[in-house]
């Protein structure tokens, strides 16, 4: 589960995507409100034209400016793009490195407009028939620079395309660049996929695009349009050579050149990691203004300016200069929520980057500092509890049924973690209201304990289950007595002591504490469950590794086009096998709509479409969705933003500190 310079998803320990965050030495901000998710996948999209944070040269830096200090609470664990968009898709990862990727595409903050990064027109082509397939030509501007001087251009795209298919790359490849598969006329089952069959350049500034179908906005505007691309001058010797996919993803990423105005210039493990800045970064001065519309104004260096996603009017919500106005950025790792706190109020660091936000019970510290500023934000993702439905017991729906039934969310929310989660049941959070399906509602929703406890026994009984000593409520006791022992599947089979992975408190006290409550009310059916805390850097190993778990609680960061759903669901995305399907999850009747949200080319349709498809996760329940909180970020007051007022937060965007400057 882990997140894009636009990546679409993030683990929150993670779709997100990154654009440009924060503002510029003397432009003033223009929006200064007050600012929390949990963990994320990725797919990407580099900020339209003007990117941000990368890794590239290791030269001194040459801008005259400050050293940004940032805090992390968990350490980076590759600086190797492929492996971080393939298997090590932490957030922690993305936010080093998210600035050294370019794209075709990408999307600007604070509205989400889509627009263009690397190529020359306002929107994505749309393409034409090509006998059986469809092709869609995009001519690409001839302006870009890796941070090492060498031309942005069609062959870096289709580089990294060619690349991911014949190393046969995971995790976010599969959302950024979706492969098309054919059907075996010699089996019954119908196995095509609507996808990309090659990825070409067609000359220098033109790529070609050929899928086997038309694609719809989930598999070009919002997959490949904005698919990472990489720099094929600095990997193609590592490619020619590489013998495997470990030999791809071993090779360090230290001087790979950068797509932004800020290149990666190393880490020590357990300590800290560099961004550098790029003197000459292309879009260096260039002034980007966003109105309320969603329509963007931007003006090259050079003076050209250009208007993306319609024309502009309403107010000003954003208005700002790229720089990089830091000569570097230092990423400084600690051991917890309280560590990175103290280096804050200390003056350590600048700010603390984290997609959970800064927990309520640490605010009146940091405010009391005097120097640091504290803001609020919707938050765009969920916390959510995952069954292994590859083995039993988690495989039987009438088990996650009964679970999730069990799961008393007003209470915790209101009750046990004090107002700070706000209850969430679907996986499209509400904050993307076009999209979310307001009809669904949480298992047992509104029962009381007594009666959750009466309706989990019923759907279990109803399921086949059985035990030697069936579960009841003491009313005088207002408790479960006696508690279920004994539990068996209905073909009869023990369930065997089942263990639940979920961050410790030093990392998310909530969602530490949302274990601890479920292992009570599984005991209490007779569900031998133990909650285990682990750290998130482990729970994303095993959870992307072998498959090595039962259950787990994590977090998703997720973009305002909900495509995650097919990416978290669909059979044929099985973490397993290199996808974003955790559970391992199979349903025709799913996957079938799934097929046709990749086919929408019209928004009204793949709205309705994702509706159904989501209402089918929560009656099936691989997911239990728990809950979400706002967004609290704190920072040094000394820092400027263009804005402060976006979904997600300022976290959301650090791709581009190149935007960050100093008061």
């Amino acid at each position: 589960m882990r997140s894009s310079s636009n990546f679409r998803w993030r683990l929150v320990a993670i779709l997100a995507v990154f654009a440009m965050i924060a503002a510029a030495c003397g432009t003033e901000s223009t929006s200064t409100t007050e600012g929390d998710t949990g963990q994320t996948p990725a797919t990407t999209a580099a900020p339209a034209t003007t990117t941000g944070d990368s890794p590239a040269t290791t030269a001194a830096p040459t801008v005259e400016g400050f050293e940004y200090k940032i805090a992390v609470i968990e350490d980076f664990t590759t600086d190797n793009v492929w492996a971080w968009y393939d298997t090590e898709n932490s957030v922690y990862n993305q936010y080093l490195l998210a600035g050294s990727v370019a794209s075709v595409y990408g999307q600007i903050a604070p509205t989400y407009t889509l627009a263009p990064s690397l190529a020359l027109p306002a929107d994505p082509p749309i393409g034409e028939a090509d006998g059986d397939n469809w092709v869609i030509d995009v001519p690409l501007r001839d302006t870009q620079r890796w941070s090492d001087g060498e031309p942005i251009d069609a062959n870096d795209v289709a580089f990294t395309f060619n690349t991911a298919v014949e190393f046969g790359l995971g995790g976010n490849f599969l959302a950024a660049y979706p492969q098309a598969s054919a059907d075996d006329p010699d089996t019954e089952e119908d196995e095509f996929t609507l996808g990309l069959i090659s990825v070409e350049a067609i000359d220098d500034y033109t790529v070609r695009y050929t899928w086997n179908g038309q694609p719809g906005l989930a598999l070009w505007q919002f997959g490949a349009a904005q698919g990472p691309v990489f720099p094929e001058h600095f990997w193609a010797d590592v490619i020619a050579g590489a013998a495997s996919l470990e030999d791809v993803e071993t090779a360090s990423g230290e001087g790979m050149p950068s797509a932004s105005g800020m290149a990666y210039a190393g880490r020590e493990e357990g300590s800290f990691a560099r961004n550098v800045a790029v003197a000459d970064y292309y879009d260096r001065g260039a002034q980007t203004t966003v109105y309320a519309n969603g329509a963007v104004e931007w003006t090259s260096p050079d003076g050209t300016t250009e208007n993306w996603g319609g024309t502009p009017g309403g107010d000003v919500i954003a208005d700002y200069t790229t720089g990089p106005f830091a000569s570097e950025t230092l990423f400084s790792v600690y051991g917890g929520q309280d560590q990175a706190v103290l280096a804050l109020t200390e003056g350590d660091v600048d700010y603390w980057i984290t997609p959970l936000g800064l927990q309520r019970g640490l605010q009146g510290q940091v405010l009391a500092a005097g120097d640091l500023e504290v803001i609020s934000n919707p938050a765009a993702g969920f916390r959510y509890l995952s069954f292994n439905t590859r083995k039993f017991p988690m495989s039987d729906t009438s088990f996650r049924q009964a679970v999730a039934c069990m799961i008393d969310k007003e209470f915790m929310a209101n009750n046990v973690l004090q107002g700070v989660a706000v209850p969430l049941d679907s996986t499209v959070p509400p904050g993307a209201a076009y999209w979310a399906n307001q009809d669904i509602e949480a298992w047992c929703a509104g029962q009381s304990q007594s009666e959750r406890v009466a309706s989990a026994i019923q759907i279990l009984k109803d399921g086949g289950w059985t035990w030697t000593t069936e579960p009841g409520w003491d009313e005088g006791n207002r408790d479960v007595i006696p508690k279920g022992e004994g539990l068996r599947g209905p073909g009869g089979e023990s369930v065997p002591e089942l263990t639940l992975l979920a961050p410790g408190p030093g990392y998310d006290p909530l969602r530490a504490t949302y274990s601890l409550f479920i292992e009570d009310w599984a005991n209490d059916l007779g569900i031998p469950v133990s909650a285990e805390p682990t750290g998130f850097n482990v729970i994303v190993d095993r959870v992307f590794g072998p498959v090595d778990w039962d259950m787990y609680i994590l977090g998703w960061g997720v973009g305002i086009f909900p495509d995650h759903v097919t990416a978290f669901f669909e059979c044929s995305g099985d973490s397993a096998t290199g996808g974003f399907n955790t559970p391992g999850y199979c349903n025709d009747e799913f996957d079938a709509l799934a097929a046709q949200f990749n086919e929408a080319t019209e928004l009204e349709v793949a709205r309705d479409l994702v509706q159904q498809m989501d209402a089918i996760v929560a009656r099936d329940v691989p997911y239990v969705v728990l809950f979400t909180t706002p967004i609290l970020e704190a920072y040094r007051n000394t820092l400027q933003f263009p804005f402060t007022d976006t979904l997600d937060g300022v976290q959301n965007w650090l791709g581009t500190p190149d935007l960050v400057g100093q008061q």
